[in-house]
């Protein structure tokens, strides 16, 4: 069976996992679209009370994961997921067994971003992406509002430009869209979307689009374009826990738009195990600590 999943780079790594408001809002108002600072703050209602979010202060998350290659490759692969988080710690593993796609890994403890690797020096599509973008785990955002590091429980720590970019259809529904824009800079353009009606976090994409490389002959220069890379996640079947509406559905799908190698990829996550207030030591959100 062909995954399509394997890139080669090097990072050892090991973990062993079990599985059982200050910011800049570069926006004007009008009476057709709210302002950055209307939807953040709808969008904490959304998720609970103000002295719910202040009360819970890491999350545990087990479930299910089903992964599917559709372009690029071909393949299905199941198993087990696990996020954790605890202040700006986090980390998301997903477990398919003794074969050679084994695993998804990756932590970040608030200082160092740490990836699994399937063997010595070789490491998934969705690794090297997120080893070249490592500002979704140090932003926070990757995961959305099921990690404690989710930036817009505190705008201030973070500090991101954030811009209203009006409304979208996601799959059928009306949904407010606001670009994100770390500090530290970064080549990806974010966007995160929240439902109109309920203003839960529902998607978040990251895209980086490269020209296609300089060529002389005008026949081969015709047939180039760009190429387009994009991770998206959604969020969806969400529920109440312990005062927190969370989505119980995760997706994320990686694609690679381009003329040599396109790929598409997704992985599905159940959840439905949430552990809330677990102390959890800095090691764990480690994967080279010993």
């Amino acid at each position: 069976m062909n995954y399509g999943l394997i890139i080669r780079r090097g990072l050892p790594a090991i973990l062993i996992l079990s599985l059982s408001v200050g910011y800049s809002a570069a926006n004007t108002a009008s009476p057709d679209k709210l302002t950055v600072e209307e939807v953040v703050a709808k969008h904490l209602e959304s998720l609970g009370s103000a002295e719910t979010r202040a009360a819970i202060t890491s999350r545990v998350i087990q479930g299910s994961v089903i992964a599917t290659v559709r372009r690029g490759g071909s393949g299905q692969s199941q198993g087990g997921s696990v996020m954790a988080s605890q202040g700006v710690m986090s980390l998301i593993g997903m477990i398919f067994g003794p074969q050679e796609y084994s695993n998804e890994r990756a932590a970040y403890d608030g200082k160092k971003l740490t990836l699994g690797e399937l063997s010595p020096g070789s490491r998934t599509n969705l690794g090297g992406f997120i080893l070249t973008h490592d500002l979704l785990f140090r932003e926070g955002l990757i995961g959305g509002t099921l990690s404690s590091a989710w930036p817009l429980l505190d705008l201030s720590t973070k500090n991101p430009k954030l811009k209203y970019a009006g409304t979208k259809k996601i799959d059928g529904s009306l949904a407010h869209v606001i670009k994100y824009e770390p500090r530290s800079g970064g080549n990806l353009e974010i966007r995160l979307y929240f439902d109109a009606e309920t203003f839960r976090h529902i998607r978040t994409e990251y895209q980086q689009d490269f020209p296609p490389p300089p060529v002389t002959d005008p026949a081969q220069a015709a047939r180039q374009k760009e190429t387009h890379i994009k991770l998206t996640e959604e969020f969806s079947d969400f529920k109440a826990e312990k005062g927190l509406m969370l989505p119980h559905n995760y997706k994320l799908q990686l694609t690679f738009d381009t003329s040599n190698t396109p790929l598409l990829q997704d992985w599905v996550l159940t959840l439905n195990q949430f552990v809330f207030n677990k102390n959890l030591d800095q090691k764990q959100f480690d994967l080279a600590a010993k």
